[in-house]
């Protein structure tokens, strides 16, 4: 779940070159060493998926997901002072949930999958340290910036399907808790005040995960198929992006390149307790995959932010093992946002993104031959709070005095004698012939002679 910010998901997921925006805390925390003060951003994402699924053989029905909200939520949280900054992630890193019809009659595929969920809550806190630049460890040395940091992964796995025994049907429901760490590290080179590039690696996290499994059979088959406990291995796959971005105060650009070894996922096996139960074990022989994502950002007023941006992300599992329980597409994505700055420290941002499936076809031998496509509409809202140290600068008025002292004859009391200075002669006393009007010009009348005597006196 790359949207981790309605400030990045709104330029179509780049984020790993972005500076001063508190979601760097997941896309890049070494950015964050900026000494900009503490950063919080709090956000929830609300995904909306739609998969239509074709059965390539007979005249079956056309079926599609049941649509759902999906409202994961994420936070940011980070302080930054002089060279260091520490931080924290928290939020749902990677997920899914496929939900077809829940009548079983109404559903072809039910021998495979009624529904499959997967949610990990990640919490990843961070160090970061800046070498050069202002602030900087070392001096005269470019402004970059590392860090390295640790998360935590607790996942929840989900799956229903329906059991064919013949004649009648039964069901079984998994539920499985794990828990796993990682590493992080990421660099971040401002190279000139408004371009930056930045990379950020995410290890893998591999984890044992346990629970139960809940069996609805026939009575025949009690003894074969009885409730139990289940376990399974789950790798959360690496993932490492490149990021490119230039800002200046009205409009900025940011570009993401992304690679996840989705390859870690060779195949999914289920292990039950009782040895009269069957283990499922289901081959995926996914592949790497990458993802390009391209974004803009204008800023038309100081407190008005108008963002656009796209993405494609590549799929990762082959036709030969796409199924229902997960019917992973490519996808391509158009995404749009704003935001607002309430004041110097508050600002709530919105985003919106609209993602089609690229529809592809199933050659699996284990699974019904079928067509899938569809489409996802994602709203993502993020408040940020941002007190940063450093104060606002003064606004400086220009203030014109006259600095002559009112009478020259009287010296300044603080000011240091002049001996050089030329002596002041003080002004000449009025005599009649220094108030006397100007002379009188063919375009002036002139005046009686009784006022002028009477002024002259």
């Amino acid at each position: 779940m790359p949207d981790q910010s309605a400030v990045a998901g709104a330029t179509g997921g780049a984020g790993t070159a972005r500076r001063d925006d508190p979601s760097a805390a997941f896309y890049n925390p070494a950015a964050l060493a900026d000494g900009g003060g503490f950063r919080g951003a709090l956000g929830i994402l609300l995904a909306v998926p739609n998969i239509s699924i074709e059965h390539l053989e007979g005249e079956m029905e056309t079926s599609s997901t049941v649509s759902g909200v999906s409202p994961p939520p994420h936070l940011h949280l980070s302080y930054a002072e002089n060279e260091w900054a520490v931080g924290a992630y928290l939020g749902v890193s990677h997920g899914t949930s496929v939900s077809w019809p829940s009548a079983p009659d109404a559903w072809w595929g039910r021998f495979e999958a009624m529904s499959t969920n997967l949610l990990v809550f990640r919490a990843a806190p961070f160090f970061s340290l800046r070498l050069g630049g202002e602030h900087g460890l070392l001096r005269d040395f470019p402004d970059i910036r590392l860090s390295i940091g640790a998360h935590v992964d607790t996942a929840r796995a989900e799956t229903r399907r329906q059991l064919d025994f013949i004649d009648v049907e039964g069901s079984v429901h998994v539920l499985m808790w794990g828990a796993g760490v990682g590493g992080d590290a990421s660099i971040f080179w401002q190279a000139t005040p408004e371009f930056a590039l930045g990379a950020s690696y995410k290890s893998r996290t591999w984890m044992r995960a346990t629970g139960d499994a809940d069996f609805t059979v026939p009575p025949p088959f009690v003894g074969r198929a009885p409730d139990q406990h289940a376990s399974t291995e789950l790798v959360i796959p690496d993932r490492l992006t490149f990021g490119a971005a230039w800002q200046q105060r009205e409009f900025g650009v940011f570009a993401d390149v992304g690679w996840t070894a989705w390859s870690v996922r060779d195949r999914q096996r289920v292990d039950f307790e009782r040895e009269t139960t069957s283990d499922s074990d289901v081959a995926q022989d996914w592949r790497d995959t990458w993802v390009f994502r391209l974004g803009g950002e204008v800023t038309p007023i100081d407190w008005f932010h108008a963002r656009a941006g796209l993405f494609y992300d590549m799929e990762a599992s082959p036709p030969e093992t796409l199924g229902p329980a997960s019917p992973d597409m490519a996808r391509f994505g158009v995404t749009l946002g704003t935001g607002f700055d309430v004041t110097r420290e508050i600002g709530i941002d919105a985003s919106y993104s609209y993602v089609t499936f690229v529809g592809r076809e199933s050659t699996s031998q284990d699974a019904p031959l079928a067509r899938y496509w569809g489409d996802l509409h994602v709203v993502s809202f993020t408040a940020r709070l941002v007190v940063d140290p450093t104060p606002e600068p003064p606004v400086v008025e220009e203030v014109v005095t006259d600095v002559r002292p009112a009478d020259p004859t009287v010296a300044d009391e603080g000011a240091p004698p002049i001996d050089d200075a030329p002596a002041v002669e003080p002004p000449a006393a009025e005599t009649p012939e220094t108030i006397a009007p100007p002379p009188a010009t063919e375009a002036t009348t002139e005046a009686p002679a009784a006022p002028r005597r009477q002024r002259a006196r």
